[in-house]
């Protein structure tokens, strides 16, 4: 459908530079641009519907609350505790 609304889109701007009365020149530019409006569109959502996935691909909230929590879970085993952290930038012993 696409295709077909560009050929019309080139019919209509073809037939306004043919045109000898305004009125035949009117009614090309206007076929011209609605078609050309539309094939743009057309064509967006052709490639829209081709790059989008299906809805049996998308994760269900269970899956989501597992991600996050085993996102959660390495986080909080390697932060160091207060006592590390403390340790870290003392001064070294000279003993």
């Amino acid at each position: 459908m696409r295709w077909i609304l560009l050929v019309i889109a080139m019919f209509g701007f073809g037939l306004t530079f043919s045109a000898k009365s305004p009125g035949l020149m009117g009614i090309g530019l206007l076929i011209g641009f609605v078609s050309l409006f539309a094939a743009l569109f057309a064509f967006a959502a052709a490639r829209i519907a081709a790059n989008t996935q299906p809805d049996t691909a998308l994760l269900t909230d269970k899956d989501v609350s597992a991600l996050r929590a085993s996102l959660r879970k390495p986080a909080a085993a390697q932060s160091p505790g207060p006592d590390k952290a403390a340790s870290q930038f003392a001064a070294p012993h000279d003993g």
